[in-house]
């Protein structure tokens, strides 16, 4: 083989092997970026359920992130990115269930609202006509 071949062999290697492991340097940094916004993410969607409908779940998923942090630690990023992957899920899942009870609870007290509206007219018709028979027994005794 020609000493230029060897050279450029190489150098192909060399950069194949960098480059594997600044993918992995890449792909570990995204990992801790992804757990830290997870994260933070947490204390918003804590802060959004006023009504602490999903305490649980939002527990459940601190303790997921704390494993998928125990996993990055021991550089076991298969494993980061699957635990990841199900906190991402169980975000949505946390954010839909909070929508579901805010949406819930409003649609009850539209319903309330309705219910109250129709009282008040039942009770103001049945008043006008009380004050029509009134009217009309004024009528005949004025006749």
């Amino acid at each position: 083989m020609k000493p230029s071949r060897v050279v450029s062999y190489g150098v192909v290697a060399l950069l194949l092997l960098c480059g594997g492991q600044a993918l992995a340097n890449q792909e570990a940094d995204d990992l801790k970026r992804q757990i830290e916004s997870q994260r933070a993410a947490v204390s918003d969607l804590e802060r959004l359920d006023d009504r602490h409908m999903v305490t649980d779940d939002v527990t459940l998923l601190r303790s997921w992130l704390d494993e998928a942090w125990s996993q990055y630690s021991k550089e076991e990023y298969k494993r980061v990115r699957e635990v990841v992957d199900r906190c991402i899920a169980q975000a949505e899942l946390i954010r839909q269930r909070i929508t579901a009870g805010k949406m819930t609870a409003y649609a009850n007290d539209r319903d309330a609202q309705v219910r109250s509206t129709r009282e008040k007219i039942e009770r103001t018709r049945k008043s006008l006509l009380d004050a029509q028979s009134t009217k009309k027994a004024l009528e005949m005794t004025n006749k």
